[in-house]
């Protein structure tokens, strides 16, 4: 349903939502390009690349050769078959071609210089997984590295977010901090996904649960919440 949202937003964008008829922002109106699906690909040390989206055959021989997940994004209509009668896209086809970004950075610094995306995440992934956190969404927090690339706090409202660290749609990415310098400084290597009590310290700073009514009967909810986890964060 991602392009029926988006054209929602953009509707509204445009001044065309019957309460709010005033309001213009083209900062927020989304085009076919500001579509995208997200994907996890595994590296592995010594066989090049294993593609770990979907793959009935995994076994545990291959997760133990496998040293890291590799999060990306593709465009939505180069995965998503057209149908111009409805604006949707059919299911997923194979995603056989480059992804247009790969990798925490390289996605990071794509997500930080737009206003507004479309992401549609992976659910068979997630779900093959159990729905471990860190098989959905990804939220990046990095304060306190030298060069991080997340440049802003990032946020999941989501209403599949639950106190439970080995259930739930968002998976916390931080960095990993590069050995050796001496000099104080923190600086990263890479990313990897926090897990366990880690990853529940982060509710209330970079997960948040949306009971789905609460923000229909109030409409400054979304607000509360977001100024709340700024809160937090700052008081660590």
């Amino acid at each position: 349903d991602l392009p029926l949202v988006a054209m929602a937003i953009s509707e509204f964008a445009k001044g065309d939502h019957p309460l709010f008829p005033e309001y213009r922002n083209d900062d927020l109106i989304l085009t076919e390009n500001d579509l995208y699906c997200s994907d996890w690909r595994r590296a592995c040390n010594d066989n090049g690349v294993i593609d770990g989206r979907d793959n009935p055959n995994r076994n545990a021989s291959d997760d133990a050769k496998c040293s890291e997940w590799i999060y990306e994004l593709h465009p939505y209509y180069s995965i998503h078959t057209r149908n111009e009668t409805s604006h949707e896209g059919n299911q997923r086809k194979n995603m056989d071609k480059p992804a247009d970004h790969s990798g925490d950075e390289e996605v990071l610094n794509f997500l930080q210089s737009k206003t507004i995306l479309g992401i549609q995440d992976h659910y068979p992934f997630w779900k093959s997984w159990n729905h471990a956190p860190w098989a959905g969404k990804p939220v990046w927090a990095c304060i306190g590295f030298n060069n991080c690339h997340c440049h802003h706090h990032h946020i999941l409202l989501d209403d599949n977010i639950h106190n439970d660290p080995n259930d739930g749609a968002g998976g916390i990415r931080t960095p990993i901090e590069l050995r050796g310098r001496g000099d104080g400084e923190k600086s990263i290597s890479g990313y990897q996904s926090l897990f366990g009590k880690e990853a529940l310290e982060m509710h209330g700073k970079h997960l948040i649960r949306v009971p789905t009514v609460k923000p229909l009967m109030e409409e400054d909810w979304f607000i509360r919440q977001i100024e709340e986890a700024r809160w937090n964060l700052f008081l660590e």
